[in-house]
Formats: C-alpha cells, sequence, structure tokens
C-alpha cells in the first residue's frame, strides 16, 4: 500500500521562544494541535532556547524577535556557528526593517504577527523544507555598504580619523 509523502513524513520537531506568555500559550496550542508538527519546548528568553537547542535536536524554531537579555540578532548569531541549529522563523510585528533585519542576522523566515495562524504554519513546512520566506525586500538593500553614500571629502575625512589623524 502506497502512502502519499505526506502521510510518510515525521512530524516537524519545533521550537517556541517568545516573551510574552499569552502569545506564547497560543502559539504552543496552536503548533500542538497541528499533526504535521511535534512540539519539543517552549522558552521566554533567548538563553532557554539556546541552552535546550543545544541539547534536543530541533529542526525549527520560531523566535520574537524582542527576546529578553541577550536579544534576537544576538541570538541567531549565535546559531549560526552551530553545525545542527535549527532554521529560525522570526515571528514579530512587521514594523520598519524587522524582516531585513531578520534575514540579515540569519533567519530563514520572517512571519509577521498580523497574518493568518495558518501562514505561520505554511512558512514552519517551507523553512523546514529548506526554503527562505520572506516578504518583498529589494535585495540590494542587504548587500549596500553605508560607505558608498559618503561623499569624496566624507571618505577622506573618516580615513584620516581611522589613522589616528585628528581633525584639523
Amino acid at each position: 500500500m502506497n502512502q502519499t509523502t505526506s502521510e510518510a513524513r515525521a512530524p516537524i520537531d519545533i521550537m517556541l521562544a517568545d516573551s510574552n506568555p499569552l502569545v506564547l500559550t497560543a502559539l504552543s496550542e496552536l503548533i500542538y494541535r497541528d499533526p504535521r508538527f511535534s512540539l519539543v519546548a517552549t522558552t521566554a528568553t533567548a538563553e532557554g532556547f539556546l541552552g535546550t537547542v543545544m541539547r534536543v535536536p530541533v529542526q525549527v524554531g520560531v523566535i520574537d524577535w524582542n527576546l529578553p537579555v541577550l536579544g534576537s540578532a544576538k541570538l541567531l548569531e549565535v546559531l549560526r556557528e552551530q553545525e545542527n541549529a535549527p532554521r529560525i522563523v522570526v515571528y514579530a510585528e512587521d514594523t520598519g526593517d524587522l524582516p531585513r533585519l531578520s534575514m540579515t542576522a540569519g533567519a530563514a523566515a520572517f512571519a509577521p504577527r498580523s497574518s493568518d495562524p495558518q501562514t505561520l504554519l505554511n512558512t514552519c513546512i517551507d523553512v523546514s523544507a529548506g526554503k527562505m520566506v520572506f516578504p518583498f525586500l529589494d535585495v540590494r538593500d542587504l548587500q549596500s555598504d553605508p560607505i558608498h553614500a559618503l561623499s569624496r571629502k566624507e571618505r577622506a575625512m573618516l580615513e584620516a580619523l581611522s589613522k589616528g589623524l585628528t581633525n584639523r
């Protein structure tokens, strides 16, 4: 008897990290009720997330951008150095530059809190399959160097300052 790909696939091991207890509880319930996922652990801090994923294999992590103490940007930086780190979905308010900052820090996806819950679940599935999922971003901005925005005189002054010269 043949099984379809989705029936044969093991649940995706997932961990959640959010400093808001209400959001963490709601996300836990959402993940727990979906048979495509296996909820491994939850935490309210970046340190708790890091400590758990260093000991327990997790495929996908869903984190709030504003995790206390260490912070999500630093958490992503540390995880980039780990061999079997989970792929991270940043689940946060879609304000300002957060999708770009998440991508630059090393996240695999950004899911806005204002989106339908199914969007987050689909994003987690895509990320577990190796995809990156972000709202529209002008990728040229990811590579832009702020030095190029300086005038020739400003660059000369910056170079002089870097050599220890005074403003004279």
